[in-house]
């Protein structure tokens, strides 16, 4: 005789499923985004202070600078894409997420432009950079004060 284990199990409705996914999101937005946020604003700050050492030819952290800077993109995308996914999110965050994320990837063809020898875009690389944090510090103003507003609406 086999014992068939799956009998024991009790199977969740798929609205169930679909309910639960959505508690899992709202607890990963609500404790994670600003960890995540934060990660971006103080990773765009070292890739400023790592860049500029790499201008200056240290060449040893031209690896880690590269490193940091696609980990940054990934970060972005995935904020950027919570950030729409979230139905509480403002449509500021929103924008703002969205030009982050385009600026971030213009800061990447600039980069890869500026290893294949194009030495002209350094200035365009450093300004980028300098723009990237305006705009985490930006989002993170607006993030805060939705947030807030639906704190003090809901009370």
């Amino acid at each position: 005789m086999v014992l068939d284990i799956s009998q024991f199990f009790v199977k969740m409705p798929p609205s169930l499923k679909q309910q639960k996914a959505r508690w899992v999101l709202a607890i990963i937005v609500a404790k994670y985004i600003p960890i995540l946020g934060t990660l971006v604003l103080i990773g765009g700050i070292i890739q400023l202070v790592l860049g500029f050492q790499v201008a200056a030819e240290a060449q040893g952290l031209r690896d880690v600078h590269m490193g940091i800077g696609l980990l940054g993109l990934v970060l972005i995308l995935v904020l950027t894409a919570l950030a729409f996914k979230a139905k509480t999110s403002a449509i500021y965050s929103k924008i703002t997420m969205t030009i982050l994320t385009i600026v971030v990837l213009m800061q990447v063809v600039f980069g890869f432009q500026i290893l294949s020898g194009a030495e002209a875009m350094v200035v365009s690389h450093q300004a980028t950079g300098f723009l990237i944090v305006l705009l985490s510090l930006l989002t993170g103003g607006i993030t805060f004060s939705s947030a807030k507003r639906q704190v003090c609406t809901t009370q």
